[in-house]
């Protein structure tokens, strides 16, 4: 059985050996294709330079040398298509004629040299005069590339482009006139195709010998790497054996401390979730405690004030009968003062106490209710909502109630003017989250009072009157709803930042 294994095992590592010879071979034959697709298209683009740059400076020398006025005489003299049938039909255009071919041989170009106007009526380009025996005068130069247009002023050069004739290679310079205005354009051509057909013919003469010479080399090398790699693997094979004894007793040993590692992880996982728990209760007991005593010594405090105030107004009232109107006005204050004490904190313990109820709502829905509670609360009605989009959102109506109630309350009770004027708008925020923006016209909230406003107790400003939790509601209605509010500005009104899940 062990033989049957050990026979296994090598036929595996010899038919992996035999895949990793043959993609080390695969790899040094694509590289050296590479090469030579590489050198051959590093020639090619080589010798189109200098072509360019010939015929670039063909173009310029032989622009130089036209009589630009003498052009736009030809031009403006025969007009239509054909009017030119022979060279020696005009002195002047056969002037022109003789120097481009003189041209044409002194620089040994194969193709003919000629020079165009820009017809802009048709919107193409007509050869005017040309060093061809034949004159093609006027006639139309159909698919003309699109740097004549973009450089007819000051020339330039056409890299490799395909035409019915084939493929080629083209610079043109401007020709000017005495003036110095650009009149027309002179070009100069050279066929490419030969020497892409020459160049093709050479890359494959390249792999050819290259694959001759490739093959005996590879087939050595095959055969070396063969002999080294399988004395390495049976050299491996000892002394995997040797080592296979050694293995299973540390297999042994690693599976017996695993399991007391296991062990070992479960009771310091159980502790460390024991250890947090206890912390983070004892953290939220006392933190609940240092609020329920904060909150019962303010409020105790806060009520203790009106009702101060009450049994004093009483005792005035029961002295002097003549004045009662002036103390039914300041016990209806001091009672509304009272009221607004006691609102606080049931908002307060309403929002701790609320069981959530997840229903979809529509936000502008929600804050007109609001909007037209408080009015109707603190008696009021001059009030201007400005609304962005809508959105819904699935949340708990009531504590968003008190959300909306705490802020709005805020803007009519602290406004800055006769009137209020609040801006919502909301903004999607992915799929899962929304973004509410809440500004309105307060008095703003003093400088050494913004980091702490969300606090209990703690009021926005110096002119503020009341029991400093109605944004201390607004953070645990938005902790209750899993969600945050943030404070962006606090002059010329006041603007929040609510972020809320949908």
């Amino acid at each position: 059985m062990a033989f049957k294994n050990d026979m296994s095992r090598l036929v595996k590592k010899l038919r992996r050996r035999n895949r990793f010879i043959l993609v080390v071979l695969s790899a040094i034959g694509i590289l050296l294709v590479y090469l030579i697709s590489s050198t051959h298209l590093l020639q090619r683009e080589k010798t189109k330079q200098l072509i360019l740059q010939k015929l670039r400076a063909i173009s310029i020398t032989a622009s130089e040398q036209i009589d630009g006025d003498a052009h736009e005489y030809v031009v403006n003299t025969f007009n239509s298509k054909n009017d030119v049938r022979s060279s020696k039909d005009d002195s002047v255009y056969h002037k022109l004629h003789a120097q481009l071919k003189r041209i044409k041989r002194i620089n040994e170009i194969a193709s003919p040299i000629y020079t165009m106007v820009f017809n802009a009526d048709h919107n193409e380009y007509e050869f005017i005069v040309t060093s061809s025996d034949e004159p093609y005068y006027r006639h139309m130069f159909v698919n003309y590339p699109t740097e004549l247009r973009m450089n007819y002023n000051i020339g330039g050069v056409i890299d490799e482009y395909k035409t019915e004739n084939g493929t080629w290679l083209s610079a043109f310079a401007p020709i000017k006139n005495s003036k110095g205005e650009v009149v027309a354009i002179l070009q100069v051509d050279q066929e490419f195709d030969s020497f892409l057909e020459e160049a093709h013919s050479d890359l494959i003469k390249n792999i050819l010998v290259a694959s001759v010479l490739f093959v005996p080399f590879m087939i050595l090398l095959f055969s070396y790497m063969r002999n080294v790699l399988t004395k390495e693997e049976q050299n491996q094979l000892l002394l995997e054996e040797r080592n296979e004894e050694i293995e299973i007793q540390n297999e042994m040993i690693k599976e017996a401390n695993l399991k007391l590692e296991k062990a070992n992880l479960i009771i310091q996982a159980r502790n460390d979730t024991l250890d947090k728990q206890v912390k983070k209760r004892t953290k939220e007991l006392l933190e609940a405690n240092q609020d329920l005593e904060t909150f019962l010594y303010r409020s105790s405090h806060d009520i203790q004030g009106p009702i101060a105030s009450l049994k004093g107004v009483v005792n005035l009232a029961q002295a002097d009968i003549t004045n009662g109107i002036d103390y039914y006005n300041f016990i209806h204050a001091s009672v509304n003062q009272l009221e607004t004490r006691v609102r606080g904190i049931n908002a307060v313990f309403e929002i701790k106490k609320q069981e959530l109820d997840w229903v979809q709502l529509s936000i502008r829905e929600v804050f007109d209710e609001v909007v037209a509670d408080q009015c109707k609360k603190l008696d009021f009605s001059d009030v201007d909502l400005i609304f962005g989009d809508n959105a819904l959102i699935k949340s708990d109506r009531t504590i968003l109630n008190v959300l909306f109630s705490e802020l709005v309350k805020n803007s009519i009770m602290y406004r800055d003017g006769e009137n209020v004027k609040i801006h919502l708008t909301t903004e999607l925020v992915g799929q899962k989250h929304i973004r509410i923006t809440y500004k309105d016209n307060g008095l703003g909230i003093d400088a050494d009072q913004q980091n702490t406003i969300f606090d209990m107790f703690k009021r926005g400003n110096e002119k503020s009157q009341g029991s400093g939790l109605g944004l201390y509601a607004v953070k645990l209605a938005l902790e209750k709803l899993h969600g945050n509010i943030s404070l962006l500005n606090a002059r010329n009104g006041v603007t929040f930042q609510i972020n809320l899940p949908r």
